[in-house]
């Protein structure tokens, strides 16, 4: 679909009014292996958006991913700046080098910023919560996962996203009859449509199935 959209305005003459379709199909092409033609298509979506922040991130995750260390290290360099420029704060920025470096499957730089994230504000319920998810779903430390999880969930961190990521530690330590409780909660608390709690509670289901 991204890549009809893209058709269509070259079929207009006009390239598209924002950097989404680049980038949201350099996306897709990352996830299905396309490095070569998620290459490509940054050149393309430099010559209208040179300074657009997410064609920067998507730039740096690609040369991350395909071990182009120094023109990584360049793209990062102008993200932070831009990110700077445009007064984010430090728990931004480090959030957002951690989930650059977890898309490039660096999960010892991705673990290194989230935790900055945290120390910077140790009691923010979102870095506790990105954290403690991250342990958890790449299974760096699944028990301090949980850890964070509760304390997050006693600071204030909504019923859903509690109960989903408990359940995803629960399931990850084999206790799948407590995963599912965990996983219905949340799915009864979503406040819409969840894919990722609904494949959570599916994959629950046949385990405990799988127990009878």
């Amino acid at each position: 679909e991204y890549e009809k959209e893209l058709e269509i305005y070259n079929n207009w003459g006009i390239p598209p009014r924002w950097e989404n379709p680049y980038t949201g199909l350099g996306e897709a092409y990352h996830k299905s292996g396309m490095y070569k033609n998620e290459k490509k298509l940054y050149r393309k979506a430099e010559k209208y958006f040179p300074d657009s922040p997410s064609l920067i991130r998507r730039q740096a995750i690609l040369a991350l991913s395909v071990n182009k260390t120094k023109k990584a290290n360049e793209y990062l360099e102008k993200y932070i700046s831009d990110r700077k420029a445009r007064s984010a704060s430090e728990v931004n920025i480090a959030y957002n080098l951690a989930l650059i470096y977890s898309e490039a499957n660096l999960f010892d730089k991705a673990e290194e910023y989230y935790r900055k994230a945290l120390s910077l504000r140790p009691d923010n319920l979102s870095s506790l919560n990105t954290l403690a998810y991250f342990l958890i779903d790449k299974e760096r430390n699944v028990d301090e996962g949980l850890d964070l999880i509760e304390k997050a969930f006693n600071l204030g961190l909504d019923e859903f996203y509690y109960a989903d990521a408990k359940g995803l530690g629960l399931y990850k330590l084999g206790k799948y009859q407590e995963a599912l409780e965990f996983f219905q909660r949340s799915w009864d608390t979503k406040p819409g449509y969840y894919h990722n709690g609904y494949l959570h509670l599916e994959a629950a289901k046949k385990a405990v199935a799988g127990m009878k």
